[in-house]
């Protein structure tokens, strides 16, 4: 007690010591947290919109609808019939009524003069095979007056999934209002430094210096700025609050409201990125013109995957605008073109072929470009720095042991004299002959071996831990894309096999697809491990996440369709026997360890969840058919890779030479759920 008496007292003004309660990297997170809020506040408050008088009148009109709905409710809980609405004393073109703002479909429109019914007449149904009649009162009646609210919301509130050049709404705007809506700058420069650290796609489409002095110069006076270019900054900051959101994880209030947040801006930075396309009469092509609708293209269907058909079609516009700008002939044929703009011209030509082949392979329909109209030359490896307007005569690039932002670029680009062949294979009517299939794998072996650069080939890291992150993504996407052709390639074998001859052939695709489906979900595995929290992908999960998730379903779905027919694989002194062989023990053990992983991203994304669950479902089949040495799965996958709807419509394609279901793995998955889950 003396002791405490005697300990002196901190002077006044001192703040009291408090103990610290969270780790550091916790504490790092709220401030990046608050500092994200600062900005996304910042443009959310610059571009708050009133509501119009129309919206004010749909508004109060949906407000009606569901007043309406609770009173059915309620009449219904308490089994009185239904009050008569009071007639209007005189119409108020002011004050709508809800049948005047949302007509019923299910009964006429009253005129004005007409008056108002004594009770709701219900519902009336016209059938062929006969007619019914619902009381309103009925939950029918109520279900369908709910389904038409639900409707209406939609409609008013969102725009229809798919590409905003196809069914955006808004999408017209003066130049003014597209000016009056620009962000403040320091959130644009923040946005901005952002999307150039992403090392996204932007390398290959835009020259950083350039850019640079062109931005400086819109700042200093936005109205003598072209509304292309305008487009252009609206659609880079459209890709930068969409990686935003992909970096936020919801594990908290702050964070879910933040994540909100940038996905508003993201939907105003595309809306207005279309409008200045629009208004800029992009069919028309001009600067700038490529590369906003690349960015769009990207951010709406390379990053969310959102609608697979307006993205083969959008990416076939650009590439035939691209042609009918001359792009697809190389710049030296045009003395017109400087040396600096020619370069600049091999590099989105380039990007626009390699995603006209990549949503092509995705889709399994033909690529646009063909080789027979080409002569545009490969970009070089070069630095923006080497090179600006001013340049009269190129220099040489840079050994390709030295990284540059533009060498991915290069790389894919040889990947594409294979994988163009690949495509058109596959999209052939008529089967390809086995020696054909091993010629392009050939040509596809030797551009892997031989064409890639040394310093993005995955067998020659010789220093992984001083390689930054970037690289080691890079270096795993070209690997990717390389077991992905391969199994396009040799995947008829598994839905033929066995054939009636050579089964020596198709026993050595089978493994060849096997080989390299086990090779992606390996690559799975290290990529996720590595993106947890303090791994070295951290920082970049959000590309492990978005840009090889397509590839490792297809992997999966390769083998999961082994594994339900394993017998019909194995070598027949092999069939039949009730122990699993090695390689269906090693499928297995992979694909347990492949739905580990989708089952703790299922947290954050509902993809995840669905294809946990039938991985669940397929390991659970192949379990018991060991245990009662059937060797068949209940579930019939040959079913999913023959015939899969590829759009929204139901248009499916059944031909034994054009299985579905390796341009759909994720669908795949969807009926795998919809036939075995509950």
């Amino acid at each position: 007690m003396a002791d405490n008496a005697q300990r002196p007292r901190p002077p006044p003004n001192r703040r009291r010591d408090k103990v610290q309660l969270s780790c550091n990297p916790c504490r790092h997170r709220k401030y990046v947290l608050d500092s994200h809020h600062e900005v996304a506040h910042a443009y959310l408050r610059q571009a708050e919109v009133r509501p119009t008088a129309p919206m004010r009148s749909l508004l109060k009109a949906l407000h009606g609808r569901i007043s309406e709905l609770e009173s059915l409710v309620v009449t219904l809980m308490k089994g009185h019939s239904l009050p008569s609405p009071p007639a209007p004393e005189s119409p108020r073109p002011s004050s709508l009524s809800s049948a005047e703002v949302f007509p019923e479909i299910w009964r006429p429109r009253k005129s004005q003069d007409e008056a108002a019914s004594p009770a709701d007449p219900g519902t009336l149904k016209l059938r062929e095979s006969g007619t019914s009649y619902v009381q309103s009162v009925h939950w029918e009646a109520i279900l369908t007056k709910i389904r038409g609210l639900k409707e209406d919301v939609i409609t008013d509130s969102k725009a229809p999934r798919g590409s905003h050049l196809f069914y955006g709404p808004n999408r017209h705007a003066t130049r003014d209002e597209i000016l009056a809506a620009v962000p403040p700058r320091p959130v644009v420069d923040r946005l901005m430094a952002l999307h150039f650290d992403s090392y996204h796609i932007t390398p290959y489409l835009i020259h950083g210096k350039k850019f640079l002095r062109e931005y400086e110069t819109f700042w200093k006076d936005p109205s003598a700025t072209s509304i292309a270019w305008i487009g252009l900054m609206y659609s880079m900051l459209y890709i930068a609050a969409q990686l935003q959101t992909f970096t936020i994880d919801i594990t908290d209030g702050q964070a879910e409201s933040l994540k909100a947040e940038y996905l508003t801006m993201k939907d105003a930075f595309r809306e207005k990125a279309v409008q200045c396309l629009i208004l800029a009469r992009y069919t028309t092509g001009g600067p700038y013109i490529l590369e906003t609708l690349i960015m769009v293209l990207t951010g709406e269907f390379v990053l969310l995957k959102d609608g697979a058909t307006d993205g083969w079609l959008l990416i076939s516009m650009i590439l035939h605008l691209a042609m009918r700008m001359g792009y697809h002939r190389d710049p030296d044929h045009f003395p017109g073109i400087s040396p600096f703009e020619g370069e600049i011209r091999r590099r989105i030509w380039l990007t626009i072929l390699q995603l006209d082949l990549v949503l092509s392979l995705e889709m399994g329909l033909p690529r646009s470009a063909t080789d027979r109209h080409i002569d545009t030359k490969q970009p070089r490896n070069l630095r923006d720095c080497d090179f600006d307007e001013d340049t009269t005569e190129m220099p040489p690039p840079r050994p390709e042991t030295e990284w540059t932002p533009v060498l991915p670029l290069i790389a894919r680009g040889r990947l594409i004299s294979a994988l163009g062949l690949i495509c058109d294979v596959n999209t052939d009517i008529n089967p390809p002959s086995y020696d054909k299939v091993i010629e392009v794998d050939a040509l596809l072996k030797d551009v892997h071996d031989r064409a890639i650069p040394p310093i993005l080939r995955w067998e020659t890291m010789p220093h992984p831990i001083t390689d930054s992150p970037t690289l080691v993504v890079q270096r795993v996407s070209v690997e990717t894309t390389y077991y992905k052709a391969r199994i396009l390639l040799y995947r008829r074998a598994l839905i033929s096999y066995p054939a009636r001859q050579s089964q020596e052939r198709d026993m050595e695709s089978v493994r060849i697809c096997l080989d390299s489906a086990l090779k992606i979900l390996s690559f799975q595995q290290m990529l996720h491990e590595e993106s947890q929290p303090f791994g070295r992908l951290c920082q970049l999960r959000w590309k492990v996440t978005h840009i090889f998730n397509q590839d490792v379903l297809l992997a999966t779905s390769v083998l999961c369709l082994y594994l339900q027919d394993v017998d019909k694989f194995e070598l027949p002194e092999t069939a039949g026997q009730t122990t699993r062989s090695p390689r269906a023990e090693e499928i297995r053990q992979r694909l347990t360890i492949s739905h580990k992983i989708w089952l703790q991203m299922s947290t954050a994304s509902a993809e995840a969840g669905k294809v946990a669950k039938a991985l669940s479902i397929v390991l659970g089949n192949t379990e018991a058919s060991a245990e009662d040495g059937s060797g068949h799965a209940s579930y019939d996958f040959l079913t999913d890779f023959d015939a899969i709807p590829l759009n929204e419509f139901g248009a499916t394609f059944n031909n034994q030479y054009f299985p579905s279901g390796f341009y759909s793995p994720l669908t795949f998955f969807d009926n795998v759920l919809e036939t075995r889950g509950t």
